[in-house]
């Protein structure tokens, strides 16, 4: 998997301390100037040590800061510069033309960290799991439900066996009946649901793989999951119910959708998806005519 310094600091922002969240902070937001600075000019900067800068730099494991240093400075030409440098943060009184404009570069930054956060040893075996599963089922809290529902669809059309359950309760009972030959996949911002989690540790009791979605690595749902994949967490101001996180996942259930499809008989998919389309079809012409 290709390695980003900016989308490294970005996905295990919520592991760093304090002071190294304050010099991820200045980073992120004055990228190109960084790299030319030294160790000590930008621990004057953030009114840090040293120290606490290494430590940071230890944490994205990197051995020094020159090799730190050179990275950046490589990554800031591969992706022209990064969004935080060009200053696209939301503020209260942006005018509707600028709030148009960062809300499309957050949304292009949050879909160009996805090459380089999901790994393709790992989409492949996810997509391998799926393709074998007897039964896949879907489950997400929160605002992740609504990806779940959306996979849960997309899934269905291809005629797979596959559930969705929006119910705590009822999801759990579904998990419950899970067995070795089944996959659960659940999505999880922060990682931290105890219904997402608890659903998890139902499941995997029964024998089924769990695959989890969540945007942090140290997160409890990245621990428990069998195969995990991150979504990227460069929500700004004025985001609500991490906005940028949501489309992450939804480009990435697509890839899960599409990579399945591409498993399939060419005339098994074509008639499935015909059906499903037809049924659809079907209905609303006779709502059309009442």
């Amino acid at each position: 998997m290709e390695k980003n310094v900016f989308t490294e600091i970005r996905v295990k922002y919520n592991t760093l301390s304090k002071n190294q969240k304050t010099v991820a902070n200045y980073i992120l937001k004055n990228s190109k100037k960084c790299v030319r600075m030294t160790l000590s000019e930008i621990g004057k900067e953030c009114n840090l040590s040293e120290t606490t800068i290494i430590r940071f730099i230890n944490k994205l494991d990197y051995k020094s800061y020159q090799e730190f240093r050179l990275d950046m400075a490589q990554d800031i030409i591969k992706d022209g510069g990064t969004m935080e440098e060009e200053n696209y943060d939301i503020k209260s009184k942006d005018a509707i033309n600028e709030v148009k404009r960062k809300v499309i570069r957050n949304a292009v930054s949050a879909i160009s960290d996805i090459s380089k956060l999901v790994d393709n040893t790992k989409l492949a075996i996810i997509t391998e799991l799926i393709e074998k599963a007897e039964k896949l089922m879907f489950f997400g809290a929160g605002g992740s439900n609504v990806i779940a529902m959306d996979v849960y669809h997309k899934f269905l059309k291809c005629g797979k066996n596959v559930i969705h359950e929006s119910n705590t309760h009822i999801a759990l009972i579904h998990a419950a009946h899970l067995t070795k030959k089944d996959v659960l996949v659940l999505i999880s911002h922060e990682g931290e649901s105890k219904d997402v989690l608890e659903c998890a540790r139902i499941a995997q009791y029964s024998g089924a793989k769990v695959i989890g979605v969540t945007s942090y690595m140290n997160s409890d749902l990245a621990k428990m999951a069998d195969v995990c994949i991150f979504s990227s967490t460069n929500d700004a101001a004025y985001y609500t119910e991490a906005m940028m996180s949501r489309l992450v996942q939804l480009v990435i259930m697509d890839m899960l959708v599409v990579a399945y499809s591409t498993r399939l008989d060419d005339v098994y998919a074509k008639k499935t998806i015909e059906a499903s389309d037809k049924a659809l079809i079907e209905m609303k012409k006779r709502n059309d005519e009442n």
